[in-house]
C-alpha cells in the first residue's frame, strides 16, 4: 500500500531502533516460498478474479481461503498457507480491483461477496470453505457470511470491529475525490515509497521487502511510464460499508465465527470485544500477542497457528463438511 493511502487512526507508538529490524530471511520463511503456488482465474460477475492455491497434501481435507485487506493482494498470505498445508487445503485471492485481478467500473460490497464466494469453490476447498478476512477483508468476509453463510464452514475475521448500529463508521463516504495512484520513474524507487496502512512500522522486514516487491506494477503506456500500484484507487470511491448493519449480520450469521486482533493493534479495543461476545457468547474472541493491526506481518507463525487451531476445532464440531468416516478415523 502506498503513502497516498495512509490512515493512521490509532494511537502512535515508539518507532523501533533500527536495530530491531530483521532483514535476513529466516529458515522457515524461506521453505514457505519454496512451496509455489498456482495461478488461477475465475469470472465474478464480468470480472477475471485471480487466486494462488497451493498444491493440497491431503485432497479430501478441508479448506480455507485467504482475504486481504483495503489495497494489498493474495501474496500477503505465501509465508502463511505453506504452514497449514500440511492438514488443509489453501486459496488465497486477490480482490477485485486489486493484486491481478481485473479492475471494474465500479464497486459495492456485493461485488467482493460474490466473488470471495466464486473463488471458494472453484478452488475446490471442500464442501463448507472457511474464509479468513483481515481488516477490509474481514469486512467483505462478514458480507459474504451475511450472503453465503450457509454454505460455509465458518468465517475468521482479523482486526476488523464489528460495532453496535450507535457506533457504526464509514471508512470511505465522505472522502475527497479519489486521484490516480503516483508513477514512479523506476522499480527501486516505488519500493523505497512502500508503507503499511495503516501506517505501523514491523519488524520484520524481510516480509514488507517481500509484499513490497509484489505490490507494485510497470506502467507502458500512456504519457507517464514508470512504476506504480496494482490496486485500483476508484474501488473505494463512494463505496458503502453499511455499517449499521454488521451487527445484526454478525449475530445472525448461518456459519460459525471467531475474531482475531493484534494485542497492541488500534482495532484491540476491550469494549469491541465485549459487545461482539455478546453477540455471539460462543464465537472465540481473542488477540495475539506483541501484534499489530497487519497481525500476519508482526506474529506469522502465531497467525497460522491460531487460523489451524480454530480450523481443528471446527472440524471436531463437524461443521466443515468432513464426510463421517473421515472425521471417525480421526
Amino acid at each position: 500500500m502506498s503513502e497516498e493511502e495512509h490512515e493512521n487512526r490509532g494511537p502512535e507508538i515508539a518507532p523501533l531502533p533500527k536495530e530491531d529490524f530483521i532483514t535476513h530471511a529466516p529458515r522457515w520463511f524461506r521453505d514457505c516460498l519454496a512451496e509455489k503456488p498456482e495461478s488461477h482465474w475465475v469470472t465474478s460477475e464480468g470480472t477475471r478474479v485471480h487466486y494462488l492455491k497451493w498444491p493440497a497434501k491431503k485432497a479430501d481435507r478441508p479448506g480455507l481461503l485467504f482475504v486481504h485487506g483495503n489495497g494489498a493482494h493474495a501474496r500477503w498470505f505465501d509465508f502463511i498457507a505453506p504452514l497449514l498445508t500440511e492438514e488443509y487445503n489453501v486459496a488465497s485471492i486477490d480482490l477485485p480491483g486489486m493484486g491481478d485481478s481485473e479492475w471494474r467500473d465500479s464497486y459495492v460490497r456485493e461485488t467482493y461477496a460474490h466473488a470471495i464466494r466464486s473463488v471458494a469453490f472453484d478452488a475446490g476447498l471442500g464442501p463448507k470453505p472457511v474464509i479468513v478476512g483481515h481488516s477490509f477483508g474481514g469486512f467483505v468476509t462478514l458480507i459474504t457470511g451475511a450472503l453465503y453463510g450457509a454454505e460455509l464452514g465458518g468465517l475468521l475475521l482479523a482486526d476488523f470491529r464489528v460495532r453496535p448500529k450507535t457506533d457504526a463508521v464509514e471508512w470511505f463516504l465522505g472522502d475527497p475525490p479519489r486521484r490516480p495512484t503516483r508513477v514512479y520513474p523506476d522499480r527501486e524507487t516505488a519500493l523505497g515509497r512502500f508503507s503499511l496502512a495503516p501506517l505501523q512500522e514491523c519488524a520484520n522486514a524481510f516480509i514488507t521487502d517481500y509484499i513490497a516487491g509484489h505490490s507494485i506494477r510497470e506502467v507502458t503506456d500512456g504519457d507517464e511510464k514508470g512504476w506504480t500500484w496494482k490496486f485500483d484507487p476508484m474501488a473505494f470511491q463512494g463505496l458503502k460499508m453499511g455499517g449499521e448493519e454488521h451487527a445484526d449480520m454478525f449475530k445472525n450469521l448461518p456459519c460459525k465465527v471467531g475474531v482475531m486482533y493484534g494485542h497492541i493493534s488500534k482495532d484491540h479495543d476491550p469494549d469491541t470485544m465485549a459487545f461482539m461476545k455478546s453477540l455471539r457468547p460462543e464465537a472465540p474472541i481473542f488477540t495475539i500477542p506483541f501484534a499489530q493491526h497487519h497481525i500476519m506481518l508482526d506474529q506469522p507463525i502465531a497467525f497460522a497457528s491460531a487460523v489451524g487451531t480454530l480450523m481443528a476445532d471446527w472440524e471436531a464440531k463437524g461443521v466443515l463438511g468432513v464426510p463421517k468416516s473421515k472425521t471417525a478415523a480421526a
